[in-house]
Protein backbone atom coordinates (compact mmCIF):
# COMPACT_ATOMS: atom_id res chain seq x y z
CA UNK A 1 0.00 0.00 0.00
CA UNK A 2 2.68 2.17 1.03
CA UNK A 3 4.46 1.85 -2.55
CA UNK A 4 0.86 2.56 -4.20
CA UNK A 5 0.69 6.07 -2.30
CA UNK A 6 4.38 6.48 -3.02
CA UNK A 7 4.01 6.16 -7.29
CA UNK A 8 0.46 8.17 -6.72
CA UNK A 9 -1.42 5.09 -8.12
CA UNK A 10 -4.75 6.73 -8.76
CA UNK A 11 -2.61 9.27 -10.91
CA UNK A 12 -1.48 6.73 -13.20
CA UNK A 13 -4.91 5.14 -13.66
CA UNK A 14 -6.14 8.61 -15.04
CA UNK A 15 -2.78 9.55 -17.16
CA UNK A 16 -3.21 5.98 -18.58
CA UNK A 17 -7.11 6.52 -19.05
CA UNK A 18 -6.41 10.05 -21.05
CA UNK A 19 -4.37 8.55 -23.72
CA UNK A 20 -6.69 5.60 -23.95
CA UNK A 21 -9.74 7.15 -24.08
CA UNK A 22 -7.25 10.00 -26.79
CA UNK A 23 -6.99 6.64 -28.82
CA UNK A 24 -10.53 4.94 -29.12
CA UNK A 25 -12.66 7.49 -28.43
CA UNK A 26 -11.19 10.45 -30.11
CA UNK A 27 -8.62 9.21 -32.65
CA UNK A 28 -9.96 6.21 -34.02
CA UNK A 29 -13.68 7.25 -34.23
CA UNK A 30 -12.67 10.54 -36.31
CA UNK A 31 -10.52 8.77 -38.47
CA UNK A 32 -12.84 6.19 -39.18
CA UNK A 33 -15.87 8.93 -39.88
CA UNK A 34 -12.82 9.39 -43.16
CA UNK A 35 -12.77 5.70 -43.80
CA UNK A 36 -9.33 5.97 -42.36
CA UNK A 37 -7.89 2.87 -40.50
CA UNK A 38 -5.42 3.28 -36.94
CA UNK A 39 -2.13 2.36 -38.05
CA UNK A 40 -0.14 2.16 -34.43
CA UNK A 41 -0.41 -1.27 -33.32
CA UNK A 42 -2.27 -1.94 -30.29
CA UNK A 43 0.73 -3.52 -28.49
CA UNK A 44 2.68 -0.55 -29.77
CA UNK A 45 0.22 1.94 -27.92
CA UNK A 46 0.41 -0.15 -24.81
CA UNK A 47 4.14 0.43 -24.29
CA UNK A 48 3.65 3.90 -25.26
CA UNK A 49 0.78 4.39 -22.01
CA UNK A 50 3.30 2.48 -19.93
CA UNK A 51 6.48 4.39 -21.33
CA UNK A 52 3.94 7.69 -20.13
CA UNK A 53 3.00 5.74 -16.48
CA UNK A 54 6.31 4.38 -15.52
CA UNK A 55 8.14 7.97 -16.42
CA UNK A 56 5.60 9.48 -14.32
CA UNK A 57 5.70 6.78 -11.66
CA UNK A 58 9.52 7.70 -11.16
CA UNK A 59 8.45 11.55 -11.07
CA UNK A 60 6.41 11.06 -8.33
CA UNK A 61 9.31 9.14 -6.41
CA UNK A 62 11.89 11.33 -6.72
CA UNK A 63 9.69 14.16 -5.81
CA UNK A 64 8.89 13.00 -2.72
CA UNK A 65 12.64 12.12 -2.46
CA UNK A 66 13.46 15.89 -1.98
CA UNK A 67 10.49 16.52 -0.56
CA UNK A 68 10.00 14.98 2.76
CA UNK A 69 11.04 18.51 4.65
CA UNK A 70 8.52 20.07 3.16
CA UNK A 71 5.45 17.50 3.62
CA UNK A 72 6.65 17.81 7.52
CA UNK A 73 5.83 21.31 7.62
CA UNK A 74 2.57 20.66 5.69
CA UNK A 75 1.09 17.66 8.59
CA UNK A 76 1.42 15.19 5.02
CA UNK A 77 2.08 11.94 5.06
CA UNK A 78 5.84 11.32 4.66
CA UNK A 79 6.43 7.88 2.72
CA UNK A 80 10.72 8.73 2.25
CA UNK A 81 12.88 7.70 5.29
CA UNK A 82 10.08 6.32 7.25
CA UNK A 83 7.67 3.84 5.18
CA UNK A 84 10.49 3.41 1.84
CA UNK A 85 13.97 3.71 2.66
CA UNK A 86 15.20 6.59 0.65
CA UNK A 87 17.55 4.13 -1.06
CA UNK A 88 14.92 1.78 -2.36
CA UNK A 89 12.76 5.06 -3.25
CA UNK A 90 15.79 5.98 -5.35
CA UNK A 91 16.20 2.61 -6.93
CA UNK A 92 12.56 2.70 -7.94
CA UNK A 93 12.42 5.90 -9.33
CA UNK A 94 15.95 4.77 -11.65
CA UNK A 95 14.21 1.60 -12.52
CA UNK A 96 10.62 3.12 -13.78
CA UNK A 97 12.51 6.18 -15.54
CA UNK A 98 14.93 3.73 -17.39
CA UNK A 99 11.85 1.03 -18.29
CA UNK A 100 10.52 4.46 -19.41
CA UNK A 101 13.24 5.39 -22.06
CA UNK A 102 13.71 1.82 -22.94
CA UNK A 103 9.91 1.70 -24.25
CA UNK A 104 9.83 5.25 -25.40
CA UNK A 105 12.72 4.48 -27.83
CA UNK A 106 11.54 1.06 -28.98
CA UNK A 107 7.95 2.59 -30.28
CA UNK A 108 9.74 5.25 -31.72
CA UNK A 109 12.40 3.12 -33.77
CA UNK A 110 9.31 1.08 -35.05
CA UNK A 111 7.53 4.06 -36.18
CA UNK A 112 10.70 5.75 -38.12
CA UNK A 113 11.14 8.52 -36.01
CA UNK A 114 13.66 7.24 -33.15
CA UNK A 115 14.90 10.82 -32.22
CA UNK A 116 10.91 11.06 -30.69
CA UNK A 117 12.38 9.41 -27.74
CA UNK A 118 14.17 12.14 -26.53
CA UNK A 119 11.09 13.17 -25.23
CA UNK A 120 11.02 10.81 -22.72
CA UNK A 121 14.46 11.88 -22.48
CA UNK A 122 13.58 16.00 -21.56
CA UNK A 123 10.82 14.73 -19.40
CA UNK A 124 12.73 12.91 -17.38
CA UNK A 125 15.26 15.18 -16.90
CA UNK A 126 12.37 17.99 -15.95
CA UNK A 127 11.02 15.67 -13.54
CA UNK A 128 14.60 15.51 -11.80
CA UNK A 129 15.43 19.17 -11.55
CA UNK A 130 12.31 20.12 -10.98
CA UNK A 131 12.23 17.72 -7.85
CA UNK A 132 16.10 19.53 -6.62
CA UNK A 133 15.53 22.68 -8.17
CA UNK A 134 12.94 24.25 -10.45
CA UNK A 135 10.15 24.40 -8.16
CA UNK A 136 12.40 26.67 -5.93
CA UNK A 137 11.99 29.16 -8.50
CA UNK A 138 8.86 31.51 -9.40
CA UNK A 139 6.52 29.79 -11.42
CA UNK A 140 9.00 28.25 -13.38
CA UNK A 141 8.29 24.53 -11.77
CA UNK A 142 4.78 25.04 -12.03
CA UNK A 143 4.74 25.79 -15.76
CA UNK A 144 7.33 22.97 -16.44
CA UNK A 145 4.56 20.78 -14.72
CA UNK A 146 1.82 21.62 -16.65
CA UNK A 147 3.76 21.48 -20.18
CA UNK A 148 4.39 17.60 -19.35
CA UNK A 149 0.54 17.34 -18.69
CA UNK A 150 -0.37 18.42 -21.53
CA UNK A 151 1.66 16.42 -23.57
CA UNK A 152 -0.13 13.21 -22.47
CA UNK A 153 -3.11 13.50 -24.44
CA UNK A 154 -0.62 14.96 -27.69
CA UNK A 155 2.02 11.96 -27.52
CA UNK A 156 -0.91 9.63 -28.87
CA UNK A 157 -1.25 11.47 -31.84
CA UNK A 158 2.73 12.26 -32.12
CA UNK A 159 2.96 8.55 -32.61
CA UNK A 160 0.42 8.01 -34.89
CA UNK A 161 0.64 10.83 -37.71
CA UNK A 162 3.85 9.98 -38.89
CA UNK A 163 2.58 6.47 -39.62
CA UNK A 164 -0.65 7.66 -41.38
CA UNK A 165 1.38 9.70 -43.60
CA UNK A 166 3.11 6.94 -44.36
CA UNK A 167 0.18 4.78 -45.46
CA UNK A 168 -2.04 7.25 -46.75
CA UNK A 169 0.52 9.48 -49.18
CA UNK A 170 -0.60 8.94 -52.62
CA UNK A 171 -4.30 9.86 -51.02
CA UNK A 172 -3.20 12.95 -49.45
CA UNK A 173 -0.88 13.95 -52.27
CA UNK A 174 -3.90 13.52 -54.14
CA UNK A 175 -7.08 15.31 -52.11
CA UNK A 176 -4.43 17.65 -51.02
CA UNK A 177 -5.54 17.42 -47.14
CA UNK A 178 -3.45 16.42 -44.05
CA UNK A 179 -4.06 15.26 -40.66
CA UNK A 180 -3.99 18.64 -38.91
CA UNK A 181 -7.50 18.19 -37.37
CA UNK A 182 -5.80 15.13 -35.58
CA UNK A 183 -3.53 17.62 -34.16
CA UNK A 184 -6.56 20.35 -33.23
CA UNK A 185 -8.29 17.31 -31.00
CA UNK A 186 -5.38 16.41 -29.47
CA UNK A 187 -4.18 20.23 -29.38
CA UNK A 188 -7.74 21.11 -27.69
CA UNK A 189 -7.57 18.70 -24.73
CA UNK A 190 -3.55 19.12 -24.19
CA UNK A 191 -5.10 22.89 -23.66
CA UNK A 192 -7.25 21.51 -21.04
CA UNK A 193 -4.83 19.52 -19.44
CA UNK A 194 -2.35 22.60 -19.18
CA UNK A 195 -4.90 24.73 -17.92
CA UNK A 196 -6.23 22.33 -15.49
CA UNK A 197 -3.01 21.43 -14.14
CA UNK A 198 -1.69 24.87 -13.89
CA UNK A 199 -4.47 26.13 -11.74
CA UNK A 200 -4.32 22.32 -9.29
CA UNK A 201 -0.74 23.29 -8.44
CA UNK A 202 -1.46 26.93 -7.72
CA UNK A 203 -4.17 25.26 -5.48
CA UNK A 204 -1.78 23.08 -3.79
CA UNK A 205 0.61 25.83 -3.43
CA UNK A 206 -2.19 27.75 -1.00
CA UNK A 207 -2.13 24.22 0.80
CA UNK A 208 1.73 24.61 1.07
CA UNK A 209 1.93 27.54 1.91
CA UNK A 210 3.57 27.05 5.43
CA UNK A 211 6.08 24.21 4.50
CA UNK A 212 7.13 26.36 1.47
CA UNK A 213 7.88 29.11 3.32
CA UNK A 214 10.02 27.27 5.11
CA UNK A 215 11.88 25.48 2.29
CA UNK A 216 12.23 28.66 0.40
CA UNK A 217 10.74 27.46 -2.31
CA UNK A 218 9.42 30.63 -4.03
CA UNK A 219 5.36 29.71 -5.00
CA UNK A 220 2.76 32.09 -5.95
CA UNK A 221 1.25 32.12 -2.81
CA UNK A 222 5.04 32.84 -0.99
CA UNK A 223 5.98 35.40 -3.75
CA UNK A 224 2.42 37.04 -3.79
CA UNK A 225 0.56 36.52 -0.92
CA UNK A 226 -2.42 34.34 0.05
CA UNK A 227 -4.78 37.09 -0.76
CA UNK A 228 -2.97 37.80 -4.50
CA UNK A 229 -2.65 33.78 -5.13
CA UNK A 230 -6.35 33.52 -4.42
CA UNK A 231 -7.22 36.15 -6.76
CA UNK A 232 -5.12 34.62 -9.54
CA UNK A 233 -6.40 30.99 -8.82
CA UNK A 234 -9.94 32.60 -9.04
CA UNK A 235 -9.52 34.23 -12.57
CA UNK A 236 -7.73 31.66 -14.26
CA UNK A 237 -10.38 29.78 -13.22
CA UNK A 238 -13.21 31.98 -14.54
CA UNK A 239 -11.14 32.24 -17.74
CA UNK A 240 -10.89 28.20 -17.72
CA UNK A 241 -14.96 28.04 -17.75
CA UNK A 242 -14.94 30.98 -20.80
CA UNK A 243 -12.54 29.22 -22.90
CA UNK A 244 -14.42 25.88 -22.30
CA UNK A 245 -17.71 27.45 -23.49
CA UNK A 246 -15.78 30.05 -26.47
CA UNK A 247 -14.32 26.03 -28.10
CA UNK A 248 -17.91 25.09 -28.43
CA UNK A 249 -19.05 28.09 -29.42
CA UNK A 250 -16.21 27.93 -32.20
CA UNK A 251 -15.45 24.91 -33.56
CA UNK A 252 -18.38 22.15 -31.86
CA UNK A 253 -21.49 24.66 -32.57
CA UNK A 254 -23.06 21.82 -34.39
CA UNK A 255 -26.88 21.68 -35.02
CA UNK A 256 -26.94 18.10 -34.78
CA UNK A 257 -24.92 18.40 -31.40
CA UNK A 258 -27.69 18.90 -28.58
CA UNK A 259 -25.37 17.59 -25.56
CA UNK A 260 -21.95 19.13 -25.41
CA UNK A 261 -23.37 22.70 -24.45
CA UNK A 262 -25.18 20.92 -21.66
CA UNK A 263 -22.49 19.12 -21.03
CA UNK A 264 -19.77 21.60 -20.95
CA UNK A 265 -22.08 23.63 -18.70
CA UNK A 266 -23.08 21.09 -16.03
CA UNK A 267 -19.76 18.87 -16.03
CA UNK A 268 -16.78 21.17 -16.32
CA UNK A 269 -17.89 24.62 -15.95
CA UNK A 270 -20.02 24.34 -12.77
CA UNK A 271 -17.44 22.39 -10.93
CA UNK A 272 -14.85 24.68 -12.07
CA UNK A 273 -17.08 27.72 -10.63
CA UNK A 274 -17.81 25.83 -6.85
CA UNK A 275 -14.11 25.58 -6.95
CA UNK A 276 -13.77 28.91 -7.47
CA UNK A 277 -16.15 29.75 -4.62
CA UNK A 278 -13.92 27.54 -1.93
CA UNK A 279 -10.72 29.02 -2.98
CA UNK A 280 -12.46 32.67 -2.05
CA UNK A 281 -13.64 31.52 1.33
CA UNK A 282 -9.97 29.40 1.79
CA UNK A 283 -8.05 30.30 4.72
CA UNK A 284 -4.60 29.09 5.67
CA UNK A 285 -4.10 25.67 7.58
CA UNK A 286 -8.24 24.58 6.23
CA UNK A 287 -8.55 21.00 4.74
CA UNK A 288 -8.86 21.75 0.89
CA UNK A 289 -9.78 18.23 0.25
CA UNK A 290 -13.78 19.07 -1.30
CA UNK A 291 -12.18 21.46 -4.15
CA UNK A 292 -9.62 19.05 -4.92
CA UNK A 293 -12.15 16.87 -5.65
CA UNK A 294 -13.89 19.60 -7.82
CA UNK A 295 -11.19 20.56 -9.94
CA UNK A 296 -10.51 16.40 -10.55
CA UNK A 297 -13.89 15.73 -11.18
CA UNK A 298 -14.01 18.58 -13.76
CA UNK A 299 -11.00 17.53 -15.28
CA UNK A 300 -12.26 13.73 -15.96
CA UNK A 301 -15.29 14.92 -17.11
CA UNK A 302 -12.96 16.96 -19.57
CA UNK A 303 -11.58 13.77 -20.53
CA UNK A 304 -14.83 11.73 -20.35
CA UNK A 305 -15.69 14.49 -23.31
CA UNK A 306 -14.64 12.06 -25.68
CA UNK A 307 -17.16 9.43 -24.97
CA UNK A 308 -19.72 12.01 -26.35
CA UNK A 309 -17.86 13.11 -29.52
CA UNK A 310 -17.45 9.50 -30.23
CA UNK A 311 -21.60 9.32 -29.58
CA UNK A 312 -21.98 11.75 -31.72
CA UNK A 313 -20.07 10.83 -34.66
CA UNK A 314 -21.44 7.46 -34.18
CA UNK A 315 -24.80 9.12 -35.49
CA UNK A 316 -23.50 11.00 -38.02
Amino acid sequence: MNYLKLIRFPNLVVIALVQIVMRYCIVEPILEYNSIQLQFSTINFVFLVLAVVFMAAGGYIINDYFDTKADRFNQRKVIVGRKVSRRIAMTLHQIFTGISIVLSGYISYKIGHWQFVFIFFMAGGILWFYSTSYKYYFLLGTFLMAVLAAFIPFLVVVYEVPLLNQTYREVLLTSKTNFNYLLYWAGAFSFFAFWGALIAQFIRDLISLNGDSEIGRRSLAVVLGLKAAKAIIVTLLLLFCMAVFGIWYKFLNAPVDKITPWYFGFFIVLPLLLTAYKVIKYQVGEKFIFAGYLLRFAFLMGVCYAFVVDYILGKM
